[in-house]
Parts: C-alpha cells; structure tokens; sequence
C-alpha cells in the first residue's frame, strides 16, 4: 500500500464513522454562531430601541419599572453591550422586563424563557452533548461522542488537504457530470474553509476533553478561579444605603478600563452591590470581572479582575472566543456560521464521492 492509499482510508474511515455526527455539529453550530441574536431578531420590538445623546441615570431607570410592577423588585439589570438595544431586568416575581434606556419606557414583560430561546437552548444542548438538556441520559455520552467527532475532524482536514495535493484543484468545473462537480466541490470547499474547520475542531476538542482544561491550566502553570461569593454588607446603624448610581461610580472607579455589564442589586439588609465589569480584553459572551460594593459604606467589598485572576481561565475564555466567533463580534459569527455550513457540505460530498467509487 502507498502513502496515499495509507492516508485515503483514514481519511475514509473518520469520515464514514463521524459523518452524522460532524453534519449534526455543522447545522446547530450555523445556528449557535447566532445565539446572542436571533431572540432579538425574532422580537425587535422587545429590544431595539432609538439611540439618544444620553441615557437615563441607573436609579431612575430601576424606579420607573419598580413602581410600575409594585411589589416586585428589580433583582438585577443586563446593560446591552450595543447603544441600540434595550436593558433587561429581572424582578423578584422570577418576570423580565426590557427597558429603553433612554427615555425609561417598559418594551415588554416576558416570565419564562421564550419558545425562541427555548428551541435555542435545545440546539446548543444538541450541539455539546446530542441531546436536547443536559439531564438526558444521553449526555454524558453524547458529550463523548461530540468530542472524539471534533478530533476527528482534526484529522480528516490535515489528511484531506494532502490528499488535494495530487489534483490541486483550487475551482469548479461546471462543464462536467454531477459527479465531477461534487469531487470538485468537496476538495475547494476543504481548500478554502479547511483551516476554518479545524480551528473550531481543535478548539472544540479542548471544550469537550476535561482534559484539555487540564492541559491549559498546567501550561500556564496557574489554576481555576474560585469565584467566591462577594463578603456582606456591613449595616450601620441609621445609615441609608447608598443609591445604585453611586455604586455603579465606585465600580468604575475600581476598575477604569472595564464598562458596566451587569449588575445585582442588594434585596435585604446584608446583601452588596455585585457589578460585574467587562473588561477590553475580554471577547467572549459573557464577562468574568466584577466589583462588590457595600450598600452602606460604598467601600469594595471584592474585586475579582479578568486579566490578573488566573492566566489559564483567560486561555479558557479566549479558546472559547475561536470556537463562536466571539473575537470577531458579527463578522466572526458570520465566518463560524458559514463554516459550519461548509462543513455539512463537505460531508454530503464526500459520502457521494464514496458511494459512486463504491458503485463503481
């Protein structure tokens, strides 16, 4: 057997073995490239708003929808990260409400995830562990057999692209069978989209293996953060609380460089203000700085910063950024969705190619 034979039956047989599984990643990582989004497509007016000069201060915005929804309370308030979107608010009564910024009017109040975010939720559970929560039986095997299928991927492209090597075909040939056309298709789209592919395998690949977390941690010689919750509030007698506005002051203070993502407000006496800050660096969905703030004293009770916390979390947290195209913002949700799509096409090719020589 020659080399190539060697590298066409590997290629061959992680293709067949990992085939259905490789299409099932492509169609829900094409729609997961757009999870932050498409609620908000679905229901515009929930959460696109007008751009003004200047939004509304904190403390009025929580006032207005607290005594519209009396006796719920304001439990904590997701800042958008664009100036175009609404913010969102969870009440004590377990309802958010979407709020304009800008001039405090209520776009809406939902209780429960909607049927949107709730077919979301079931895709990304499929696309981590093929099944639809992670309280399924088959999670935990399906977490297995999702990674060993980004391996393979790994694979597959590396061994692919010495297998064009012969033909070099860089385009399609329109003047030829059906047939020609899908072995054209498959070796241009593995030329172009390859190194695409494989970054989201490999990054894929240290998601699902403990191990790579493992791995990640050791290199960078440092260890998990322990997120620890924030110290209490000390009550001082005859003190009134600071108001949420000053808060928001001393977490900015605390932390210059960072914007405001979210934050929780105290619900009883020896609760604190906890601001979870983004900072520039930070590319994936969700920030991992946060700044405590004692309701009474607005001393920082806690200060947890992203960039000095651990080392190894923030390889995490940037590997995580490839694999969705967070790094990229929209542009890079484009790429990682059409990538995904090229990946199921890359599949269906190379099933015809290998059933037409197996006709043959």
């Amino acid at each position: 057997m020659t080399a190539r034979t060697v590298l066409l039956k590997i290629h061959l047989v992680l293709g067949l073995a990992t085939a259905i599984f490789l299409v099932v990643l492509g169609l829900t990582g094409s729609v997961m490239a757009f999870e932050g989004d498409i609620d908000r497509w679905m229901h515009p007016s929930l959460w696109y708003v007008k751009v003004r000069p200047t939004p509304m201060p904190e403390g009025e915005l929580i006032g207005t929808v607290q005594r519209r929804f009396a006796p719920a309370r304001v439990a904590a308030v997701t800042m958008p990260q664009q100036p175009n979107l609404a913010q969102a608010m969870q009440l004590t009564d377990r309802s958010t409400v979407t709020v304009d910024p800008y001039d405090g009017s209520v776009l809406g109040r939902v209780t429960g995830p909607s049927q949107t975010q709730q077919v979301l939720g079931a895709i990304h559970q499929i696309h981590l562990r093929l099944a639809t929560t992670p309280r399924s039986w088959m999670a935990p095997t399906g977490k297995v057999i999702v990674s060993y299928a980004g391996l393979a991927l790994c694979l597959l492209v590396p061994t692919g692209l010495m297998l064009w090597w012969r033909t070099k075909r860089a385009s399609l040939r329109w003047n030829v069978s059906w047939f020609l056309r899908c072995f054209d298709a498959h070796h241009v789209i593995g030329l172009y989209a390859g190194l695409f592919l494989w970054t989201a395998a490999f990054t894929g690949i240290l998601i699902g293996f403990d191990s790579g977390e493992k791995a990640i941690y050791s290199l960078t010689h440092s260890s998990r953060p322990t997120f620890a919750r924030p110290p209490p509030s000390i009550p001082i007698a005859g003190a009134t609380a600071i108001t949420v506005d000053q808060a928001l002051t001393v977490a900015r203070a605390a932390m210059p460089a960072a914007s405001v993502d979210s934050l929780s407000l105290p619900l009883n006496p020896k609760d604190a203000f906890n601001i979870v800050m983004r900072v520039p660096e930070e590319t994936s969905g969700a920030a991992h700085s946060s700044v405590a703030v004692d309701q009474y004293s607005g001393k920082v009770l806690q200060l947890r910063d992203f960039l000095t916390d651990s080392p190894g979390y923030r390889w995490i947290r940037f590997n995580r950024s490839l694999h969705t195209g967070d790094i990229w913002g929209l542009p890079g949700h484009l790429l990682t969705s059409l990538s995904s799509l090229l990946l199921v096409a890359m599949v269906f090719t190379g099933l015809i190619i290998w059933w037409k020589k197996l006709a043959a």
